[in-house]
């Protein structure tokens, strides 16, 4: 009599009649994948359950099935295809050099699938059933994508395809390495960049780009954090196609290194500002001098000022400059401290007064007085010569309004001042008395000397509207200059007058004469040489600066000895002529003496 239904199973050909082994335990559908699954309903139980290659699931595309309703465990569950599939790739546009990672999106995706660009073949990375990545090899074109499971099934090479472009190529950045705590600006040049593009460094920062062009990207370098410190630099199109290049830029550490400590020596009472330069010094850094922490003031990475902590002994320490990331660099006994010296001290100024137009010496007179030593006069940071320990000459700067001042003297932190110590006093106005002479020619060029009082030392002297281009303040009761020319003659005011001072006017106190003409009353000697360079003497009246000897009517070099003697020499000439000499003065006065010079060829230069 056949067993119950309930107690029958299908067997492998597919007969529902065939009795279930007694010994056999109780198994699921999905352990055997060549078993079909069980009947969907009581009613079905005399039928068996249809069997087709898309029914059954695929050993290789069905691997571990997760547990619970809703998995591949779960006989009402969804399962996968038998032949994997791919609908799409991302990036579908990738560089022509390779090296992209691609994902590709589908299903019947197992571990020991083969991937094939075209006729290339790829390893393949399965992420899980429905995503798998692989590296793009090197090719041009276009090629299609398929994936192969390990039971040779494929997927259609009618899916997507993988177009291989140029992408972005990076050929260098500027600079090539930064500091790790970021900041400042990177270049990258190349080609293919394009607006939008975004980029990777080193995998782990994402800075802001500025697109300038196909050929040049910048953007702000940021901290290197707990990242690598070199690796590749990537460019993302926003297509998804990407550069990516190694070995163009790092990140460099900040090694401090301390080249100058100035000064180099302090007092034991501290706060004294010195300045480290070298390089390497980070923002954050922190100083130690003898052991004992400083108070620093960043101002560059080349340079740090840093106050002197207070020490109680004297003698040399080191000093070292350390870092955030522990980097230090140490100087050893690179700052000596130093007794606090005696303050200066001030007894006497000399002299106490002056002309607020300033530039003059006062001397100090006091004790203590070292070549550290600042001097203020007023508010004002004057020049100074220490002397000795007890003198300094100090060079008065010049005030708008007279008054009196403080004079003070800094040697460090300490400061002596005395009040009203130096009076600023309005400089009198200059006055002339006297000048002499009292009378010239119109050419000009006589020495004139005026003689007064408060001449200053850049006084400027005018005759009428002409000054006076050579000017000698002799003293401040003496000035010589020389006499400037004048068109007509007539009686003209003379003033001496400086920016300081004001000016000083002699009323009708110089008379311009007209020049008389010049007279010759000897030429000697009387003949020389037809080549030339006869040295002759002119005596005569009248010769103005600036006269001119001629022989023949051809100028003669020429010196004005006086107003009455007169050197020339003899331009070439013919032998035995006999011709004129004659002197012209620059107002074009002229004096001839006729015949006065014979050209003899027995004379030799």
């Amino acid at each position: 009599m056949p067993e119950p239904d309930s107690e029958r199973g299908p067997d492998t050909d597919g007969n529902a009649d065939a009795p279930a082994p007694e010994s056999a335990p109780a198994r699921e559908w999905w352990e055997n994948p060549e078993e079909e699954a069980p009947p969907q309903a009581a009613d079905a139980a005399d039928e068996p359950a249809p069997v087709s290659d898309l029914d059954a699931p695929d050993p290789d595309a069905l691997g571990e099935p997760p547990e619970g309703p809703g998995s591949a465990r779960d006989p009402a569950a969804s399962y996968m295809p038998g032949a994997p599939v791919v609908t799409s790739l991302r990036p579908m546009r990738v560089d022509s050099r390779g090296g992209t990672m691609v994902t590709v999106y589908g299903a019947g995706f197992v571990p020991g699938c083969r991937v094939f660009v075209g006729d290339d073949e790829l390893i393949g990375d399965v992420v899980d059933a429905f995503n798998l990545r692989f590296v793009s090899p090197s090719r041009s074109g276009s090629a299609d994508v398929v994936i192969e499971s390990p039971s040779g099934k494929r997927s259609p090479e009618s899916g997507p395809q993988l177009e291989f472009v140029s992408g972005p190529v990076i050929t260098r950045a500027i600079p090539d390495e930064g500091p790790t705590e970021g900041g400042i600006e990177v270049v990258l040049e190349g080609r293919n960049f394009s607006d939008g593009c975004t980029v990777s460094l080193f995998g782990t920062h994402a800075p802001d780009v500025v697109f300038e062009s196909a050929q040049r990207l910048r953007f702000v370098l940021p901290p290197s954090g707990d990242g690598p410190l070199e690796g590749a630099i990537t460019v993302m199109l926003l297509d998804g196609l990407i550069g990516r290049t190694d070995g163009v830029f790092r990140y460099r550490p900040l090694v401090p290194k301390i080249t100058v400590i100035d000064p180099a020596r302090g007092w034991v009472s501290g706060s004294k500002l010195i300045a480290l330069r070298g390089l390497d010094f980070h923002e954050r850094a922190a100083v130690t001098i003898g052991g004992r922490h400083a108070i620093v003031h960043f101002r560059e990475r080349t340079h740090l000022d840093v106050e002197i902590p207070e020490f109680e002994e004297t003698g040399a320490v080191d000093v070292r400059v350390q870092n955030p990331d522990k980097r230090f660099d140490l100087v050893s006994q690179g700052f000596t401290y130093e007794p606090v010296p005696t303050p200066p001290k001030i007894i006497d100024v000399f002299p106490s007064s002056g002309h607020t137009t300033g530039g003059f010496t006062v001397r100090l007179v006091g004790d203590n007085f070292t070549e550290a030593v600042r001097v203020k006069v007023g508010d004002v940071t004057a020049m100074r010569r220490v002397m000795s320990a007890k003198l300094i000459d100090i060079d008065i700067p010049p005030r708008k309004l007279p008054g009196k001042v403080a004079i003070e003297v800094s040697l460090d932190e300490v400061t002596v001042r005395v009040e009203e110590a130096f009076a600023y006093v309005s400089p009198s106005a200059p006055k002339i008395t006297s000048i002499e002479p009292r009378s010239g020619p119109t050419t000009g060029g006589v020495r004139v000397i005026l003689e007064g009082h408060q001449f200053p030392k850049g006084a400027s002297v005018r005759f009428a509207a002409e000054a006076c281009k050579f000017v000698v303040v002799k003293s401040s009761n003496r000035i010589e200059v020389t006499l400037p020319p004048m068109k007509n003659p007539g009686v003209v005011d003379v003033e001496v007058s400086s920016i300081e001072a004001g000016s000083s006017v002699a009323t009708k106190g110089f008379k311009y004469e007209v020049t008389p003409p010049p007279t010759i009353s000897l030429v000697s000697p009387n003949r020389g040489t037809t080549g030339g360079g006869t040295e002759l003497t002119v005596e005569g009246k009248n010769f103005a600066d600036g006269v001119t000897v001629l022989v023949q009517g051809v100028p003669a070099k020429t010196k004005r000895i006086s107003g009455s003697v007169l050197e020339a020499y003899t331009p070439a000439g013919d032998d035995g002529k006999m011709v004129d000499v004659s002197v012209k003065n620059p107002d074009g006065q002229t004096a001839v003496q006729k015949r006065a010079f014979l050209y003899d060829a027995r004379y030799r230069g």
